[in-house]
């Protein structure tokens, strides 16, 4: 599966505030610089975020974007499907418009079943656990 670029920014940036002391508020300007980014985009993409539940926004000094507690669990799907605003839907491996399991490609089969364990395998995949992986030194929430 490809993910888009805002769902690669959204789950970096989610990584990134997952890494720092729990409940710190963490700048956009700072997400924006650790993954090279727009300053304007990862505000955007965190504010929506944001309304979806995942992160709290806290305004003033001293402010910026806190992980929610439920929010620990999340997954790579569930990133995807907030920021592309659908749920995943599978794409025919040869370019078909039309590929079902009554109007099959030759590849259909074979790729639904690799299709799912990817999708099951990226649903085991949460943000604290991957924080966890790519800061091993530091405490994670």
């Amino acid at each position: 599966m490809v993910l888009g670029k805002a769902t690669e920014q959204a789950l970096r940036g989610l990584i990134y505030i997952a890494a720092q002391p729990r409940g710190e508020p963490v700048l956009s300007r700072e997400i924006a610089d650790y993954l090279g980014v727009p300053v304007q985009c990862i505000t955007k993409l965190m504010r929506n975020l944001a309304k979806r539940g995942f992160l709290e926004s806290v305004k003033g000094r001293g402010g910026g974007f806190v992980l929610l507690p439920a929010a620990e669990t999340l997954n790579i799907i569930d990133v995807a499907e907030a920021v592309e605003g659908h749920p995943l839907s599978p794409h025919c491996v040869l370019g078909l418009k039309v590929c079902a399991d009554e109007t099959a490609c030759p590849l259909h089969r074979q790729w639904s079943v690799l299709r799912r364990q990817e999708i099951d395998w990226l649903r085991t995949q949460t943000i604290c656990e991957m924080a966890k992986m790519c800061f091993s030194g530091m405490q994670v929430a």
